[in-house]
């Protein structure tokens, strides 16, 4: 225990937690600018805006199969499995 108390302390990694913290730097958010998204865990960065979800999921539908394309024909949309 003795170790790997020394080890991150080192590494800086250990945290009192009696002591307050320290902040380098305040990070300030307008939370009006604040947009829901939705995004996939394979590709996070490739988010889009709640808003826009259903007009993205009707283009990615008709759209060739492929990256963001499932290839379905318009005739075809409409149905279920």
């Amino acid at each position: 225990v003795a170790l790997t108390r020394q080890y991150l302390q080192q590494q800086l990694l250990w945290a009192d937690y009696d002591a307050a913290p320290e902040f380098s730097d305040v990070v300030e958010l307008d939370l009006a600018s604040v947009v829901p998204c939705v995004a996939g865990p394979k590709r996070p960065h490739d988010l889009v805006p709640l808003k826009e979800m259903k007009k993205d999921w009707e283009a990615c539908m008709s759209s060739p199969q492929g990256f963001k394309g499932f290839g379905v024909p318009d005739e075809k949309q409409g149905s279920s499995a």
